[in-house]
């Protein structure tokens, strides 16, 4: 069974090995090698624990028979700018239906905030999956990691109202 719950502290490890899973994984069909491997490479963020909590995270896990927990995927929007931020599934379940039911939580969470449009910057490889949520292709555009690195990406925006 999938349950969608908030992310608490003790998630932040499994939600950045699955992020960095994520991109070594689904990321090299539109980028190349060098490129997805210094992204994944990156070091966690110091206050990512807080990021998580502050922009109340979600994450999907499958709830086993023996109720152990396997996390599935993560993410979460900005409220006041806008924006998600951040939706990565285990590459295990890509297709399976667990990013449309994160993206849909956060859409909700958008729209019970009051929001009338959510944006994001995609990845190549997820435009179609964000298109098929309704969200419009705005303009391609260039990604600049903190670490220095850059990813061509595609900003996108959905009208909420």
């Amino acid at each position: 069974m999938i349950n969608i719950r908030a992310a608490t502290i003790a998630d932040t490890c499994n939600i950045w090995a699955l992020r960095t899973k994520a991109i070594s994984q689904a990321c090299l069909s539109h980028y190349p090698k060098e490129v997805v491997k210094q992204w994944a490479a990156s070091p966690m963020p110091s206050n990512f624990a807080e990021i998580l909590i502050s922009l109340h995270a979600i994450v999907a896990e499958d709830i086993g028979e023996n109720k152990q927990s396997t996390l599935l995927g993560f993410g979460f929007i900005d409220k006041e700018q806008g924006r998600l931020e951040s939706l990565f599934v285990d590459p295990k379940t890509s297709r399976k239906g667990v990013g449309k039911l994160i993206a849909t939580a956060l859409i909700s969470s958008a729209q019970q905030a009051n929001l009338t449009q959510l944006q994001l910057s995609s990845t190549l490889n997820a435009v179609a999956f964000y298109q098929s949520l309704g969200f419009d292709i705005l303009e391609k555009t260039h990604w600049q990691h903190p670490s220095g690195f850059g990813l061509a990406s595609v900003s996108m925006s959905k009208q909420l109202v």
